[in-house]
Parts: C-alpha cells; structure tokens; sequence
C-alpha cells in the first residue's frame, strides 16, 4: 500500500486533538471534545472503496473473533507505517478502525489505562506513530477509538465507557499493518528469521494478535535472526499519573 504524507497544517491539527487529550488518572478527568468540525465517515457508496462502517458508538464490550473484522489492506510495506489519520487525506481512517471492531467517539476516559508497545526488526526501531485510532477527513477529527495514540512514545491509550477487553491485533489492523503470529509487515519467521512477542520481558507462546492488553504493560514485538534476538525490555518508565 502506497502511503502519502498529508499537509504539516492538518497535522498541526491533529496535535492539537492530541494535546488536549488524557493527560493522567484523574477520577473525574475531563472529557476533550475533538476542536474540529464532524465529518461523515466514509462508507462503500462515498470516496471510499471500503465496506459501509458502523455508526460511531459511544460503548464497546467484547472484542471480535476474527481480526480484521472484514477485508482491508493491511500494509506489507517497509516502515515507516504512517497511520491512516494522516494518509490519502484520512479519507479511510472510519473503515481501519471498523476494520479493528471499534467504534469512535469522544475520549471516554471512565476506563483509562495505558500499555506500552515496542518494536524492533532487524535491530532497528519501529516507531509507534502518533494519530492512531484517530477518525479523520482533512484537518476535520471526528472522534477517537478506544485504543489510540496522542504521540510516537509507544504508549496505547486504553479507554473506553466500559470495563471490556482489548486486543493488540486491534492496534495493528487500526494502524493499518499487517500483524499475524507469523509476520508483522513484511517481516516474516522462516528463513533463519524469526518474529516473537515478549510481555514484561517474558515470551509470550500464544496468538499474539489475541493478546489482551492490560495496565502497565510492556509489550515488546521483537524480529530477527532466530535465536539470537535482542534483549527485550521489561517495563517502561510511564509519566506520572499514567
């Protein structure tokens, strides 16, 4: 998949929707509106070649069986992977996280927990972009999904109206890139390479893209020469308040 960069300004103003986000564990913290217009989200009969998506919703409980939940591209492409807020305008940003079993909306911040992602192929650092779970048109942010980032740390925000239970496939189909217990992108085991996932430092042995995400979390997705992978972290110094 071909990913274009947008204008600085729309990105100037996601930052903005970004900055104003969650910014700590606050009991009543308050809930940031988006400071752009609403837009529709595309849909099958619109700009969008992707199916219909849901109607954003304010709720979400249980996490699909089948990720994603219908057919999109997801990329094979060398990093960096730009997030689909800011690729081909946002034009298919709904449908990624419709494609993740997510709905979009104001931040909802009564559940509010952060995990942490790392990813390192071949030795080198994959940055985790800023925007992802953001749902927009141009320099218009509709709304937010459940699982998100405000900036490139590698810390997932977590939060929804609901206790439910979240997936790490669903960062990856949101972000738009392929992620399967086997390959990640276009990084795949076989060939003397190999792809794990670590949690707080230990190897993770089942699906990966089935792993529930909890507070505090280290997640480190870790591919290279089999057996002889990198070190991976076991904990990250989150901000205080977080």
């Amino acid at each position: 998949m071909t990913r274009r960069r947008r204008s600085a300004a729309v990105a100037v103003a996601l930052a903005a929707v970004a900055v104003a986000g969650c910014s700590g564990g606050s009991d009543n913290p308050t809930v940031a509106t988006p400071s752009t217009t609403p837009v529709q989200h595309p849909t099958s009969s619109g700009a969008s070649s992707f199916p219909a998506v849901p109607t954003p919703a304010a709720t979400y409980t249980a996490p699909p069986q089948k990720l994603p939940v219908v057919d999109i591209p997801l990329s094979e492409d060398d990093p960096p992977w730009l997030p689909p807020a800011i690729i081909d305008n946002g034009a298919d940003s709904a449908a990624y996280v419709a494609a993740a079993g997510l709905p979009y909306a104001e931040e909802m911040l009564k559940v509010h927990y952060h995990a942490h992602l790392d990813i390192r192929a071949n030795g080198e650092k994959v940055t985790v972009p800023a925007y992802l779970g953001f749902v927009a048109t141009g320099d218009k942010v509709a709304g937010l999904a459940p699982l998100h980032t405000h900036d490139d740390s590698g810390v997932i925000h977590v939060e929804n109206s609901v206790p439910a239970k979240f997936l790490l496939g669903q960062v990856f189909v949101e972000w738009g890139v392929r992620f399967t217990p086997t390959c990640l992108g276009p990084f795949c085991s076989g060939n003397g390479n190999e792809l794990a996932v670590f949690v707080d430092g230990k190897r993770y042995t089942g699906d990966p893209t089935r792993l529930v995400l909890a507070s505090h979390q280290e997640i480190a997705v870790e591919f290279g020469d089999a057996g002889d992978l990198a070190t991976p972290p076991s904990s990250y110094d989150f901000p205080a308040g977080e």
